[in-house]
């Protein structure tokens, strides 16, 4: 049974850590049938991924109903390393333009990276229109760096600027990733104070009298030790969905599930359901 079902003309959107193939006692192989039957049952229409490798991408995407398609470019360039891919439903969404930026100096070389990054860190960006309604919408995609506070502004800045210029040319905006800092930390306060044009679907869900709010108790980098016992208020959120004002979020969770007894990652999945704001 789906956590946060879709129904109607709602948006589903999810941020997905998929947890590169680590030699760490959690392969791959046992993994992909557990994030199948998690996605299977809440059949996002968009999905931000990170760390996802070619061929998780690949085996993924073919575990899923056929409409599903995706896209990115690997850190290092072309199809190697991690992606920060994007997976959409092509029955609701038509992906019109696609584009893979650096967080560097040199947005547009490959592999490149900001001072003290541990890892070339990727920004993906597509836009859509909604086939439900004909609304355009532009997702942005991002993993940012785990050590690297310049890279940690140059992400807030880039992700930034990509959002009021989707604005500017008449989309609404997500935003999906794996933001390596907690809620707490200044760049969520950057990237969604009185300055950005963007919100935490997990604030302003629960905001909403009636509103779905699930399981945010759950820290979302968990480690696969799942919810801790005993675990209650509001759980560390490295993992976030944020959102422009026309969209209302109408409902955010954290996916605990593990299909099978298997975690699918080392990270919960982040859920969202949107409405455009205008159709309310």
């Amino acid at each position: 049974m789906s956590l946060l079902p879709a129904r109607g003309r709602a948006l589903s959107a999810m941020s997905a850590n998929l947890r590169y193939p680590a030699a760490d006692g959690h392969p791959w192989s046992a993994r992909l049938p557990a994030w199948a039957a998690l996605l299977g049952e809440e059949l996002p229409h968009v999905i931000g991924t990170q760390e996802g490798e070619i061929h998780q991408l690949e085996s993924l995407v073919e575990a899923l109903p056929a409409r599903y398609a995706w896209t990115g470019e690997g850190r290092e360039g072309g199809n190697a390393g991690e992606f920060t891919a994007i997976l959409f439903d092509s029955q609701r969404l038509d992906a019109e333009a696609v584009e893979v930026s650096w967080i560097s100096e040199t947005p547009q070389v490959p592999g490149s990276r900001m001072h003290g990054a541990a890892h070339p860190r990727t920004l993906t960006r597509v836009d859509f229109r909604d086939r439900v309604g004909g609304h355009r919408l532009r997702v942005l995609n991002v993993h940012v760096d785990h050590r690297s506070e310049p890279g940690r502004a140059k992400a807030a800045g880039m992700l930034l600027t990509a959002a009021r210029a989707g604005l500017a040319d008449g989309a609404e905006v997500l935003v999906t990733g794996d933001f390596n800092v907690a809620q707490t930390h200044e760049l969520h306060a950057r990237l969604t104070g009185a300055d950005s044009p963007l919100a935490d679907s997990v604030r302003s869900a629960s905001a909403e009298p009636g509103v779905p709010v699930l399981h945010l108790e759950a820290p979302t980098f968990h480690r696969y030790r799942g919810v801790p016992s005993g675990a209650a208020g509001e759980g560390t959120r490295i993992d976030w969905i944020l959102h422009s004002p026309g969209l209302t979020c109408t409902g955010t969770a954290v996916n605990t599930a593990a299909p099978g007894g298997v975690l699918p990652s080392d990270h919960f999945p982040v859920q969202a359901l949107f409405r455009w704001t205008a159709e309310l």
